[in-house]
């Protein structure tokens, strides 16, 4: 069922008062400057409480929050032969666990909880807050515990929550994220096994928006440096990013400006998914860059993976990289200049060769496969709670 995001509702409302009083208050700025200074630091500490108690209201353990009493108003009426065998919840958000403890217990029902993310071991998750951070730890304690199995979308992941909650050993499992064999558009004439040798070049393709931790500035400076040095054509190694540049890394569109004028990279607006799917299906080398992130593999590698080329990662630490390494999907480097340089210096000297991956390995990640993997794991929790 929808739901209202009421911090968005709160900051439309915000605008909407601010507007209707600019206009009177403006008179005032001239006063208002002799006060700054003294003012500042109070001003800071009231900048930092309304931040608390925003995420308080409205964005704890996530801005999905208001929509956990609507979902259990509506589903708490479900009775006798409607109340399911097993509480199914998938996160994040992480309201949608909060959601799914409640009406496990309301229903006594077995919960099994999905990790598509790391929750509060998410580098891209924070409160500004330390109550709010040790609220939130407590509450992905809670769940887990209540949990009859938990499902992790890495095996990192599930070793970093056996780790922190050791009661899910034996109780919690590995299910990678996957694809839709049915949504994408199959390219004909494609050979298995096929390669880019080193007289034709390799184009490493990025599709989607840079922006981020997800910079390619290592690499770009790897690429620059190599060229500096008379170690690096475009006609070997060249490079190609599809979608949006949001990057303000000073230092990496300069080097991106200097190898666009020396043919090495192409920066092109976004396309459809459709034609996003084609041209990856088109491309000699995948691109992935995944950074600072042990725990998660992002979403678009799986993409990457039913399209049948070889990936290439930068950020080779963690999740990801043992998943290109552990399926034979491609190579990884470290986010780290010598290391990405070396990597690039083997493939433009042939003596890294990126093929494309087996065909069974492609089929581990589709959504047919994994499913049976779930319903084995739904079943077995709903025969132990029949045995009860």
């Amino acid at each position: 069922m929808p739901y209202v995001d009421q911090l968005q509702r709160v900051l439309q409302y915000r605008e909407t008062l601010r507007g209707m009083i600019r206009t009177t208050i403006s008179h005032e700025s001239e006063t208002k400057t002799a006060t700054n200074s003294v003012t500042a630091e109070s001003s800071a500490g009231r900048a930092t409480l309304k931040d608390f108690l925003l995420d308080w209201a409205f964005a704890f353990p996530d801005r999905q929050c208001g929509w956990r009493r609507q979902v259990v108003r509506k589903l708490q009426a479900i009775a006798g032969k409607d109340i399911p065998d097993v509480i199914f919840a998938t996160g994040g958000p992480w309201t949608s666990f909060l959601i799914g403890k409640t009406l496990a217990k309301l229903f006594h029902r077995p919960l099994v909880l999905d990790y598509r993310d790391p929750w509060n071991c998410n580098p891209y998750y924070s409160f500004g807050s330390d109550v709010l951070t040790r609220k939130s730890r407590a509450a992905e304690a809670q769940v887990c515990q209540a949990a009859s199995h938990v499902i992790a979308n890495t095996e990192e992941l599930r070793e970093r929550l056996i780790e922190e909650y050791g009661s899910l050993r034996g109780r919690c499992t590995w299910i990678p994220n996957g694809f839709d064999r049915e949504t994408l558009t199959p390219e004909q004439g494609r050979g298995e096994n096929a390669y880019f040798p080193t007289p034709s070049g390799y184009e490493l393709c990025h599709f989607g928006t840079v922006y981020g931790k997800r910079t390619p500035r290592v690499l770009l400076q790897a690429v620059w440096e190599l060229f500096e040095d008379r170690q690096l054509k475009p006609e070997t190694i060249r490079l190609r990013f599809v979608g949006g540049w949001d990057t303000a890394d000073q230092e990496c569109e300069r080097y991106a400006v200097n190898l666009e004028k020396h043919g090495f990279l192409r920066r092109e607006p976004p396309v459809s998914h459709s034609v996003c799917l084609r041209e990856m299906q088109r491309s000699s080398v995948l691109l992935v860059l995944q950074p600072d992130s042990p725990l998660q593999v992002p979403a678009k590698i799986y993409e990457y993976i039913a399209a049948g080329r070889p990936l290439l990662l930068i950020g080779g630490e963690g999740a990801t990289a043992n998943l290109v390494a552990r399926h034979g999907l491609g190579v990884s480097s470290p986010n780290q200049v010598v290391r990405v340089k070396a990597l690039l210096k083997e493939l433009a000297g042939g003596t890294q060769r990126l093929l494309s991956p087996d065909v069974a390995s492609v089929n581990r990640f589709e959504y047919h496969s994994l499913t049976g993997e779930l319903a084995a794991i739904l079943d077995t929790v709903d025969r132990a709670r029949s045995l009860q």
